[in-house]
């Protein structure tokens, strides 16, 4: 007998004791020794519910419950809906097989019993009912490493406290959307204060999607905060993150990174990039959407890249958009994608009145995605304004408050 298989808890169910008997010897024999019986089909029912078992021979004909319904309601139970129910019976047709296994028989057996059949049926039931419970455990342990990872990132987000300090310390509104193409992404986004309510915010996609993808943003959030005296200089981070990547990625992996230092105070944003889509600037209340330089090579890929800081203007009333290209390649449907031009056009005829996530409601609309839509790539983005309205008080800028340290999201809220 394969291993495993003697300890298995088999319930022979028949109301003719002799058959009872005859069955229960042919599996002792073999040492199946965890046995248990049922005279009808209250009985059987009764039984499945207190010994659970792995594998059930059924006879069709019992006085009080068909086997037919035995099966329809051992079925009905989610723990019972693939175990084995090996049916005996003294009538074999199509019509009646047809029936058996429309009420959810796995086999069956014709009476009288050959007992090489029966053992033969047996141990090949048991060992697919060990496997497919082997397999569900296997994905029960993956889907719950899987969710744990998950929630890692998502206690990475910024909570709702740290953002209305963000935005209320440089008179900003910030809004952003994320979601992955599978449990876990390849797409990172974050904040990173520097002084005087001036702050960093990121946005990196990683090629591919899935664990290795999610394991690389780890890498990837480590390294920035490594690199905190850099935090404003978006050119030597990206040259400092891109010497280290370089290093630590496979052959074929690389991640596109955007980089922008928003300094309220002086109405500046510095901006490199590293091959990502380019940032979407809307410079005050009347101006039109424009697309900011997205040059520069991936980083992860060839030492020594440099890559170089760009200056924009961001006076009261500006607009940003940054995003990863889920969104700009988002297939609608009719296959077609909005890309960079279309998302520029859809920035310009967003009202200057509209609220950062009131926008991204906007061009996920434009582009085709709806929610609970599947996503063919992981997608984020990021929209901020200097639209907020003036605080009431002497201009203060919540002076109490602490400022929290350099912080990372792999989403949005």
């Amino acid at each position: 007998m394969p291993e495993g298989l003697a300890d298995a808890r088999i319930l022979i169910a028949d109301d003719d004791p002799l058959c009872r008997r005859l069955v229960a010897g042919v599996l002792r024999a073999q040492k199946f020794t965890n046995i248990e019986f049922a005279e009808g089909g209250l009985s059987t029912m009764e039984q499945v519910r207190r010994f659970r078992p792995d594998l059930l021979l059924l006879d069709m004909q019992m006085p009080d419950m068909s086997g037919l319904d035995v099966c329809r309601e051992i079925r009905a139970q989610a723990d019972f809906a693939d175990a084995p129910i090996l049916v005996q019976t003294a009538t074999v047709d199509r019509k009646k097989m047809g029936e058996l296994f429309a009420a959810g028989a796995s086999d069956f057996l014709s009476k009288p019993i050959n007992p090489s059949e029966l053992i033969a049926r047996v141990v090949v039931h048991l060992e697919r009912w060990n496997s497919l419970r082997a397999l569900r455990d296997y994905r029960e342990r993956i889907s719950g490493e899987l969710e744990a990872a998950r929630r890692m990132q998502v206690e990475l987000l910024p909570d709702p406290i740290t953002l209305q300090w963000a935005a209320r310390a440089a008179d900003l509104r910030i809004a952003s959307y994320n979601r992955s193409s599978s449990e876990l992404g390849g797409d990172l986004w974050g904040m990173l204060p520097i002084s005087n309510g001036a702050f960093g915010i990121f946005l990196a996609d990683f090629t591919g999607h899935g664990i290795n993808a999610a394991l690389n943003t780890f890498r990837l959030h480590a390294l920035i905060h490594e690199y905190k005296a850099l935090h404003d200089d978006p050119g030597g981070l990206l040259s400092m993150l891109n010497e280290r990547l370089v290093r630590l990625l496979r052959i074929g992996q690389f991640a596109t990174f955007m980089y922008v230092v928003v300094d309220h105070r002086a109405g500046l944003l510095k901006v490199a990039s590293a091959a990502a889509p380019p940032a979407i600037l809307v410079q005050g209340v009347e101006g039109r959407a424009r697309l900011c330089d997205s040059s520069g090579f991936p980083l992860g890929i060839e030492r020594g890249v440099r890559y170089r800081t760009s200056r924009r203007k961001f006076p009261a009333g500006s607009r940003l958009l940054l995003f990863s290209d889920g969104l700009s390649e988002f297939p609608d449907t009719k296959g077609k994608r909005i890309g960079d031009d279309g998302l520029q056009a859809a920035l310009n005829a967003c009202e200057p009145a509209l609220t950062p996530q009131e926008v991204i409601d906007r061009l996920c609309a434009a582009a085709g995605i709806i929610d609970g839509s599947p996503l063919p790539d992981d997608t984020t983005i990021v929209c901020l304004d200097r639209r907020a309205a003036p605080r009431k008080g002497d201009g203060t800028r919540d002076h109490a408050a602490k400022q929290p340290s350099a912080l990372s999201t792999f989403g949005g809220r």
